[in-house]
């Protein structure tokens, strides 16, 4: 019998995966919306992809295999409660892509007998730009153990490459923080990005599309390194030689031209500074580059 997915929120999450899965072969039954002509208009913007989907109403998801909940974070536990209201397929898996929540969210759909888990696809989905392939991008996978052959099986449909969380319960997984971190290399870089290329600017004598150029240069190179040595070693620049007067006129320039970046500068130099640290950097220096810091270090 082949596997019947049903799709609740037809926003950028959940209109992804239905382009993959209808690409994978996979009976895409339609998606469940809260507003029937945006859910309509989101299935005609599929084009080829859209196969035979339907806007589905919550009765409709009875007779799907799998229940993908792709609606936001803060509206994750009211789905959940309409579907639970209405009933589900025994044995179906209901997963859901949050990054925030865990497996207790279907606390009360499990006494239906569903089989749950999440599958958090780890690439940024913006509502501003076309969304980027997901061909080769991580997933993170969270599930009972009777769901995760599933599970492994919609990743590599999604072609995703699946991290597994080896946590065997929701309470042994810090989400929030796993979010967190998750928030600080997605969205955190977003921000980062956008600063430096400002200040490239505001420098004089660089072009905006440079600015972008020198900034995008800069970050590919440094989140290559990264991931193939590790932060430590992977660190360069003035706080990991101990330079602590370069330092000091960074500071001066942003508290001059740019003041709102200087808690940015502050808190991420401090970051380096633990790295470099655990990398050798000598006692003195490093006493040298906290006091520059902590010059311009802001306050509450």
């Amino acid at each position: 019998m082949a596997l019947r997915i049903a799709i609740v929120g037809p926003g950028r999450v959940g209109i992804a995966f239905a382009r993959r899965f209808v690409r994978a072969g996979v009976d895409v039954l339609g998606f469940v919306g809260r507003d029937r002509a945006r859910t309509e208009s989101s299935i005609d913007g599929l084009g080829a992809d859209r196969a035979n989907l339907k806007v589905l109403t919550w009765p409709d998801v009875h007779s799907a295999h799998v229940v993908v909940f792709a609606v936001g974070d803060e509206e994750l536990p009211a789905a959940i409660a309409a579907a639970t209201s209405v009933g589900g397929r025994h044995c179906s898996l209901w997963l859901h892509t949050s990054g925030c929540h865990g497996l207790d969210v279907f606390a009360k759909a499990q006494r239906l007998g569903v089989r749950v888990g999440a599958l958090h696809p780890l690439l940024p989905f913006s509502g501003s730009v076309p969304p980027q392939s997901m061909q080769g991008a991580l997933a993170l996978l969270l599930g009972e153990p009777r769901s995760m052959r599933l599970l492994h099986r919609l990743c590599a449909q999604l072609e995703l490459r699946a991290i597994v969380c080896s946590a065997s319960g929701s309470s042994e997984h810090n989400r929030p923080l796993y979010h967190a971190a998750c928030a600080l290399a997605a969205n955190g870089a977003t921000a980062l990005f956008g600063l430096a290329s400002e200040l490239l600017q505001r420098a004089g004598g660089i072009a905006n599309d440079d600015g972008d150029r020198i900034a995008a240069s800069l970050m590919h190179a440094a989140v290559a390194a990264s991931e193939q040595h590790g932060a430590g070693p992977a660190l360069s620049g003035p706080v990991r030689r101990g330079d602590a007067e370069t330092v000091a006129a960074h500071l001066a320039a942003l508290n001059a031209e740019q003041k709102t970046a200087v808690p940015a500068y502050v808190a991420l130099m401090n970051g380096a500074l633990r790295l470099a640290r655990d990398q050798g950097l000598a006692p003195v220096d490093c006493e040298r580059i906290a006091s520059a810091l902590s010059l311009l270090r802001p306050t509450s």
